[in-house]
């Protein structure tokens, strides 16, 4: 039993078990508002520009609260995420549209759920009311 309890503390890579419902919070609010994100943009562009963005943002959350304490896991959380962006040539929108999911994950996957949803509330009310060239 005390092998048991010696291999879930190392796993857990002193992250608490009092944690977790916080941690389950983070994603979800992650899924949710990349999810929200991508209702906006593809309504506002009037195409499918965004895809998968919920799943996007939960991945990047996940990935951001493993890496945010450890500069070596960092690095290669970074050289995950530039395989995203070099999936194939996009566009200016799509690009955007990415940055924000990113964005979105990054934010909640640190911790900061709360001014995530305050900032993805300005992008919005910008995105709404800003007016697009053809």
């Amino acid at each position: 039993m005390e092998l048991l309890k010696e291999i879930v503390a190392d796993s857990l890579n002193g992250f608490s078990l009092k944690f977790i419902p916080f941690f389950l919070f983070q994603l979800l609010v992650a899924g949710l508002l990349g999810h929200l994100l991508q209702k906006i943009v593809n309504r506002k562009f009037g195409s499918d520009m965004i895809q998968y963005a919920g799943l996007l943002a939960i991945a990047i959350a996940l990935l951001t609260s493993l890496v945010k304490y450890s500069l070596p896991f960092a690095v290669i959380g970074a050289a995950v995420l530039f395989f995203l962006a070099r999936y194939k040539e996009q566009s200016s929108a799509q690009l955007l549209g990415l940055f924000l999911i990113g964005l979105i994950g990054v934010g909640c996957g640190v911790g900061s759920v709360l001014q995530t949803g305050l900032g993805f509330c300005v992008l919005i009310t910008v995105l709404i009311f800003t007016p697009l060239k053809k």
